[in-house]
């Protein structure tokens, strides 16, 4: 029997490797899970995890409020112990955990898999490519979730251990969306009519750390208002808020007639909000996939996406800030066929890395 240590710690990883966990979990293998605490709010975090109906970790860590190195040097330094005598670590995407994670399997001499490997946005300026760029380097296993991202680590030359098994994204949605709107009252709670409301999500730091790139969002934001004539409900990420007070755009914020601010939500909450807006207004790359599977047009307030796929379907359209583009674009994806197929596979993504796994244990 192989030891499986699997490391998360953000809540977009605790949601995209949900399904990985429980397939993992089936095997005769131990399996460990780490929760490096990167996202670390014991409310939220827990109902996370109550959400996607997803056990405790075995071992949970905190980093607060610390500067990425920091987090990348504390996480090797917890999970150290517990990584030591592993036969696979496994983590997911590009965040600072990940990176932690792929460091310490190298430099303990245990196996690496990388779920959602292979997957650029061709901009090194940032941090979460590089994480991605190394742990697909150290990795022995590279579980990609389209051709596209194979491809991306061909050209790397990374072809040993690559398997295209679709993205545990859509496993999430398959599994939830059915429990979120039974037990989620959101739409109610907020007094909102499917289809006739916007969704928005942003907190990137090369957004929100960044005045005037903060202060061009807000005036793209009051000019969607606008045009549309929609509410724009904003579950405001804390560091978004702290960044309006810290350049004093608060008052300017909260000016904006049609943008409502609530709290940040759970998952099955947002579950039920992304499905049912009429469009999704974001930076975050995750939503960029659920919005593809549940057909709901998106505009990324980005210069550049890993995510092509929905780009190359017309699901999704860059942005950037500035606001007469980002209204142009809110305009036509709303007026867009809804029409585009799934390029992330069919839900089976957890299954098909757990048996691949078991067949690298033996």
């Amino acid at each position: 029997m192989g030891r499986i240590v699997t490391i998360v710690g953000t809540r977009p990883e605790i949601i995209k490797m949900a399904p990985v966990v429980k397939a993992l979990d089936r095997l005769e293998h131990e399996h460990v899970l780490v929760h490096s605490g990167q996202h670390y709010d014991l409310v939220m975090d827990r109902i996370f995890f109550r959400d996607l109906q997803l056990r405790e970790p075995d071992h949970r860590f905190e980093l607060k409020e610390q500067p990425p190195y920091l987090q990348v040097a504390t996480t090797m330094r917890d999970v150290a112990e517990v990584a030591g005598n592993s036969d696979l670590v496994i983590v997911h995407g590009d965040t600072n955990t990940t990176l932690a994670g792929a460091l310490l399997a190298n430099k303990l001499g245990r196996p690496l898999a990388h779920v959602e490997a292979g997957i650029r946005s061709f901009d090194k300026t940032m941090p979460e490519e590089m994480n991605r760029i190394v742990a697909d380097q150290l990795s022995r296993i590279l579980f990609a979730p389209t051709e596209l991202s194979k491809a991306n680590l061909a050209r790397e030359n990374v072809t040993r251990g690559v398997h295209v098994v679709g993205n545990s994204v859509i496993d999430a949605l398959t599994q939830n969306v059915a429990v979120a709107e039974e037990r989620s009252d959101v739409l109610k709670r907020l007094e909102l009519t499917p289809r006739r409301y916007l969704l928005l999500t942003f907190h990137r730091a090369e957004n929100v750390d960044d005045k005037a790139r903060l202060a061009a969002a807000l005036d793209a934001f009051a000019s969607v208002g606008s045009e549309t004539g929609l509410p724009i409900i904003f579950p405001i990420h804390p560091r978004t808020v702290k960044a309006l007070r810290a350049h004093s755009l608060e008052r300017r914020a909260s000016d904006i007639q049609s943008l409502r601010r609530i709290e940040p939500t759970g998952y099955l909450d947002l579950l039920v909000l992304e499905k049912n807006a009429a469009l999704v207004l974001t930076d975050s790359g995750g939503l960029q996939e659920e919005c593809c599977f549940f057909r709901v047009p998106c505009v990324t307030l980005r210069e550049n996406t890993e995510r092509p796929e929905t780009l190359d379907i017309g699901a999704n359209v860059l942005a950037g800030t500035d606001p007469p583009r980002v209204t142009k674009a809110a305009r036509s994806q709303l007026d867009a066929k809804k029409d585009w197929p799934n390029p992330y596979g069919d839900g089976t993504t957890g299954t098909r890395i757990a048996t691949i796994v078991n067949e690298f244990l033996g």
